[in-house]
């Protein structure tokens, strides 16, 4: 196969990929909409859900909070509750810290083949990039 050809599929199949992720896009649009549309109808809780039945179907609302907890801040307030209490409110969230892992890897081998045993590792998906060239 010649370069030119592999070249024009590459076209091809980026110019696809581009299509796709328009038509996606417009199709999220409109998802969102009916759905901002759906949210005005049945009504919408400040926490919680609330449900509404038709003929046909049952749409339910949801919606709630993102809380944060600021790490600084609560070392200065949580002595002033039970420690019960702040026991149950707060909860330590254990995470690996990647680029610290994959550091050990390369230094410390040893240590991190017993680090590794505690870890699941899986593939994440792969993802495509495009990027449409001007032709000059």
């Amino acid at each position: 196969m010649t370069e030119s050809n592999d070249a024009s599929r590459l076209d091809k199949l980026a110019y696809e990929l581009e299509l796709a992720k328009q038509a996606e896009q417009q199709a999220r649009d409109h998802r969102l909409a009916i759905e901002q549309e759906l949210c005005t109808f049945v009504g919408v809780k400040d926490e919680g859900s609330y449900s509404t039945k038709g003929d046909y179907y049952k749409v339910t609302t949801v919606s709630g909070f993102t809380r944060t907890l600021d790490a600084d801040k609560w070392q200065q307030v949580k002595s002033r509750i039970p420690e019960t209490i702040a026991a149950k409110v707060v909860r330590t969230k254990l995470e690996i810290d990647t680029r610290q892992l994959k550091s050990l890897q390369g230094l410390d081998p040893a240590h991190y083949n017993i680090v590794a045993e505690a870890i699941t590792t899986k593939p994440k998906k792969v993802s495509v990039k495009y990027e449409r060239l001007e032709v000059q």
